[in-house]
């Protein structure tokens, strides 16, 4: 029979998901290289067919209290981003066996956060929203060696915990990927609806992290356009990327990478974020990784290749077809917020190594 310690220290088991409603972590067995596969870790990227073991968070402190060493043994370090910037393709590319280990997107980073917008407190134990990154941040640690680093990279909409999450351990840094206004709209319109619909949902969880825009009803949400939408959820995720970038920059805790930069050099952005992040992998490695075809797989469709040229030919594509409304969109972003640069250079951006 399989014991909650097993479950909390077995990389066989992972912890993908807080149950709000039962107040207990849900965990799914997994195989070799699930981990390394999956574009992002909840439910559906996993064995959704088998039964989750859930064990209620009361029961779950007892054991983590019985094992101790609440503080992860190996270092961890992030990639946070802005969505639909490169952020699946860095991560491939520093999930090196031996080395490191990427997890993208797990469900309960996000809860985590989700927990902090509604202020979440525990009626089962003492714990409430403030706990939860640590908490969450034990349970993953055992899927990289002690001698090994962990990558995480987190859904962008788990920005807001980022001081918590830096806080854990000592050690962590982050890469802030990032895009502009242009590219992140235009990636927004290829993929169709179902982005559109996503960029609504994104849009709803941000502006809970804004004071003067957590208030807004969902008829003034409904009345702003798509388009609209999409470069409010922009503009939102850069200003809380500078926020954080400007206090952990000076301590050399976080940096910034441009998106376009990552894609015109990857093997130079690639060894500028391996020095900064220490992560000792030497030049025929990376070089190694900044041509392996598998990394280049399209992010969302893994039977495609990613292609500048194909992405750049699609997007004159979409502006040709929208026309005036896309400038007219750009421009009534920025009349409305006029600090606002379409393209920005955020603080602490990496120097490329030739």
């Amino acid at each position: 029979m399989t014991s909650v310690r097993d479950l909390i220290e077995d990389p066989g088991y992972f912890a993908y998901k807080f149950n709000f409603d039962t107040e207990a972590v849900e965990f799914v067995s997994i195989a070799d290289g699930d981990l390394s596969n999956a574009t992002w870790l909840n439910r559906d990227a996993l064995d959704s067919n088998q039964a989750p073991l859930a064990v209620p968070l009361s029961q779950l402190l007892n054991a983590l209290n019985d094992l101790g060493a609440t503080i992860p043994k190996s270092k961890v370090h992030f990639i946070f981003h802005t969505a639909y910037c490169g952020s699946t393709f860095l991560s491939r590319c520093l999930d090196v066996k031996g080395f490191s280990q990427s997890l993208r997107e797990p469900q309960l980073l996000l809860d985590a956060a989700n927990a902090k917008r509604l202020q979440w407190q525990s009626a089962s134990t003492k714990l409430d929203f403030r706990h939860l990154p640590s908490l969450a941040m034990r349970l993953l640690q055992k899927h990289a060696l002690p001698d090994q680093t962990l990558i995480i990279k987190p859904i962008n909409s788990v920005n807001n915990i980022i001081p918590e999450l830096l806080q854990v351990n000592s050690r962590s840094k982050a890469v802030m990927l990032y895009t502009d206004a242009r590219n992140f709209l235009l990636s927004t319109l290829k993929k169709g609806e179902d982005a559109r619909q996503t960029v609504r949902a994104m849009f709803d969880l941000l502006r809970c992290d804004f004071p003067h825009l957590s208030q807004l009803r969902i008829t003034d949400v409904i009345h702003m356009s798509d388009l609209k939408v999409t470069l409010t959820l922009w503009r939102l995720q850069l200003e809380q990327a500078e926020q954080m970038l400007k206090h952990f920059v000076p301590s050399n805790k976080m940096a910034s990478l441009y998106a376009e930069t990552l894609i015109a050099d990857p093997a130079g952005a690639l060894e500028a974020v391996n020095q900064f992040l220490e992560l000792g992998l030497n030049g025929d490695v990376m070089q190694a990784i900044a041509t392996d075809d598998v990394r280049f797989q399209d992010a969302k469709n893994s039977q495609h290749q990613f292609s500048k040229e194909k992405r750049d030919a699609t997007y004159e594509a979409i502006e040709s077809f929208y026309g005036a409304d896309l400038e007219n969109g750009y421009r009534w972003l920025t009349n409305n917020n006029p600090a606002t640069s379409l393209t920005p250079t955020l603080t602490g951006g990496l120097n490329l190594v030739s």
